[in-house]
């Protein structure tokens, strides 16, 4: 039985699945730091987390947009991608 399961395991890993690559990051509009957070999640689904407590943001993962949030709103997009590229984005607007 232990053999099996250490069989699955490494079958698993190897397949990518249960695994993720993310990347956090602050990035800056217009002088304010905005928290980025974005990547790979299960090795099939794109992912992005934007959050700014001073403008309205968006967040977009392979094209699939959060809609705008008002500040200090956490904005979260995710994507099916299977083995494709994420593509991941990040918008502010305001004055």
């Amino acid at each position: 039985m232990k053999k099996i399961a250490s069989t699955t395991l490494i079958g698993l890993s190897l397949l990518g699945i249960g695994s993720s690559v993310a990347s956090a990051a602050t990035v800056y509009y217009k002088g304010s730091t905005v928290y980025w957070d974005y990547g790979r999640t299960a090795a099939i689904f794109s992912y992005s987390n934007v959050q700014s407590s001073v403008y309205e943001h968006t967040a977009t993962a392979n094209g699939v947009s959060s809609g705008w949030q008002a500040p200090g709103v956490m904005a979260s997009a995710t994507a099916f991608i299977g083995g494709g590229t994420a593509q991941c984005y990040w918008n502010c607007r305001g004055y």
